[in-house]
């Protein structure tokens, strides 16, 4: 759920993947069984507490009932408390924990970033960054990435070029769908972007070269 309480699928790389795996299987395991010996689900504010088991995006409540998933705001889920087979509360659901196995606020991330600039400064390097600007990158980087494909198949023959179209579409409309904007014409600054990176220009030109016929015949 992003700006506006639109619904977004993220994409996770497969490397990404093994090491969220391995964040659930050794630091946030720790942070559980601390959530656990402190009762730590007595220092939330209107727990919602639930079973393990759900039917598909339904959620079953420990005191009956269900709820979807989907009508819960952000603040909402971080108060989700999942129970053991007896109702015992056992952990958050939610992915990220403290040391304590509290939920991390959203407004923590800002501060871990804040933190880590200040620190950059520190040592005489002029770094101001938030988590925002993680966004805009991957937008900037995916865009450029999806123009050099767009260039290299150019110079393929007329079926690939057509299938490419299809599952690919236009550049900037896959980034539009990817960053959530409701309207194309938010999605163009990163156009602004692209046009200051030569070296993205030079590649795709270079690997567009390097597919045609090194001679021609007139």
């Amino acid at each position: 759920m992003t700006k506006g309480d639109r619904g977004r699928q993220i994409l996770v790389p497969a490397r990404l993947l093994e090491q969220m795996r391995a964040y659930i299987a050794v630091e946030r395991s720790h942070a559980i069984a601390k959530f656990q010996r402190r009762s730590g689900w007595q220092s939330l504010d209107r727990p919602i507490l639930v079973h393990r088991e759900r039917s598909n995006s339904r959620l079953r409540l420990r005191d009956g009932g269900d709820i979807a998933l989907d009508l819960l705001s952000p603040e909402e889920r971080g108060r989700i408390i999942v129970c053991n087979d007896d109702g015992t509360p056992s952990e958050p659901a939610v992915l990220w924990l403290s040391e304590v196995g509290l939920p991390v606020q959203p407004n923590s991330w800002a501060v871990i970033f804040a933190r880590a600039s200040a620190r950059c400064r520190s040592f005489g390097f002029d770094v101001n960054i938030s988590p925002h600007q993680l966004r805009h990158s991957f937008a900037v980087h995916m865009l450029a990435m999806l123009i050099q494909h767009r260039l290299r198949d150019a110079a393929l023959p007329a079926g690939p070029m057509e299938g490419y179209r299809q599952v690919l579409g236009d550049p900037l409309q896959q980034v539009q769908r990817l960053l959530g904007h409701a309207s194309l014409a938010t999605t163009y600054i990163y156009l602004d972007h692209i046009a200051t990176r030569a070296d993205t220009v030079d590649a795709a030109v270079e690997e567009l070269l390097a597919l045609l016929p090194s001679e021609t015949s007139l």
